[in-house]
C-alpha cells in the first residue's frame, strides 16, 4: 500500500497546510491498521480515501 499523508505543517509543508503531524500520523496508523491481512495494491490518503494515480 502507498500512503499519502496529506498536506502536513512541516518545514516543507508550511504554516498554511491543513494538518498537524499528529493527526497525519494518527490517521495513517489507522487507515494501515484497518487494512491489516487485506492484500492488493492501494494509494490511500490519511483518511483511507483512494488517490488517484
Amino acid at each position: 500500500m502507498l500512503m499519502h499523508p496529506g498536506w502536513v505543517r512541516t518545514d516543507l509543508g508550511g504554516r498554511r497546510a491543513t494538518l498537524d503531524v499528529e493527526t497525519s500520523a494518527h490517521g495513517m496508523v489507522g487507515v494501515l491498521e484497518a487494512r491489516l491481512g487485506q492484500r492488493g495494491c492501494l494509494f490511500l490518503d490519511h483518511a483511507g480515501e483512494t488517490v488517484p494515480w
